[in-house]
């Protein structure tokens, strides 16, 4: 019996060094040190055109980041659980990557607009409570998750194969709307209904419903406290985003993405786009069709887009690169982030269209 508890000791001591080691290189490589964008174009917008009650912050630009990867990281939760366990995901160096990324973008507004206390907030908040499930996840799948863990060539359990299906459903639903109104009661009834009890592995099956259930009673729960916070501290969100564009040519079908046409007396047109993911779709049939920007939430200035690419990209004075991120589930492929103006965003989509580069997110405040 003492030798048993020796045995487990050191397992255990094994395991605790197997996780710190896994995961203590930074994974946000900044393009240098401090204010990497031009300073020139960090500034408001004092006479938009754009009606005021639609005009947003323009460090939101910067500040959307750390709220949307937590869109990119279940995202790429969802693709890998496809084909492996959640057991071996780095958990660990998504959280270094959320705190990377946010710190570089914090050191492009800080003294050059007013602290925006509500995003930063919001932020901390949001980020801090993925901090502590990423680490309980990452150590708990260090320590018990790799013993009743499958070999990759075995098939997954119900339950592994499930955890993917839920982690599809929760991306899609948080690609349009807040993460807190997403049914995890309706997954939690799921699991216990449709993933079947029969197969092998029935200690990883037990342990990955004990898992699951675990995670959906707590996200449900949380969620549902921090959406009464967030509906008693701050007004509901948009879900449209303002534009002007130089013009909107004839004959192209805006059908379902163009909204409240309006031709202003200078020639130029305001309407809505769609807000969130559905803005990248709207901006690029836009700028496919040689629409220009001139203004996007009533800023004119600096906007921040992350790319997706297996190659580096050529530096041009139209914009700049704030970091890489390696997306460590597809090796060869990063994460790049770049500012450029509104004015040139048009032409910067054509031009990653045009090398065969994928626009992860164009960021619309």
């Amino acid at each position: 019996m003492k030798r048993l508890r020796i045995l487990t000791l050191i397992a255990l001591l094994l395991a605790i060094i197997t996780f710190v080691v896994k995961n203590r290189k930074p994974s946000t490589v900044p393009a240098g040190k401090g204010l990497l964008v031009d300073k020139a174009w960090l500034s408001i917008n004092k006479h938009p055109l754009t009606p005021q009650a639609a005009v947003r912050p323009p460090d939101q630009t910067f500040l959307t980041y750390p709220e949307w990867f937590l869109v990119f990281s279940p995202a790429e939760q969802a693709d890998y659980f496809k084909t492996h366990t959640s057991t071996t995901f780095p958990y660990l160096k998504h959280v270094d990557q959320m705190w990377g990324g946010y710190g570089v973008m914090y050191d492009q507004i800080k003294g050059n607009f007013p602290f925006n206390t509500g995003y930063h907030v919001m932020i901390w908040v949001i980020a801090g409570s993925t901090t502590v499930e990423y680490g309980i996840k990452s150590f708990y799948e260090t320590v018990i998750g790799r013993v009743t863990d499958i070999s990759p060539n075995e098939e997954m359990t119900a339950e592994d194969k499930f955890n993917a299906d839920y982690e599809y459903s929760y991306v899609k639903f948080i690609e349009a709307l807040p993460w807190y109104e997403y049914d995890f009661n309706h997954q939690l009834k799921m699991l216990w209904s449709s993933a079947s009890f029969s197969g092998p592995h029935l200690l990883r099956k037990l342990e990955r419903r004990y898992y699951l259930t675990t995670e959906l009673l707590v996200k449900s729960g949380y969620g549902w406290l921090i959406g009464l916070g967030t509906k008693s501290a701050y007004e509901t969100a948009s879900l449209q985003t303002a534009v002007v564009m130089d013009r909107l040519p004839t004959g192209l079908d805006t059908t379902g993405f163009v909204h409240n046409i309006k031709v202003l007396p200078n020639g130029m047109v305001l309407a809505n786009l769609p807000r969130y993911a559905e803005f990248n779709t709207a901006v690029s049939k836009l700028a496919k069709n040689g629409v220009g920007f001139t203004e996007i939430a009533g800023n004119e200035s600096a906007i921040m887009l992350t790319v997706l690419t297996e190659k580096p990209l050529n530096i041009t004075a139209n914009y700049k690169i704030l970091f890489t991120q390696p997306i460590f589930t597809r090796p060869g492929l990063s994460r790049v982030a770049l500012v450029t103006t509104v004015g040139n965003l048009s032409s910067l989509v054509r031009t990653l269209k045009l090398k065969g580069v994928t626009i992860e997110h164009i960021y619309d405040y």
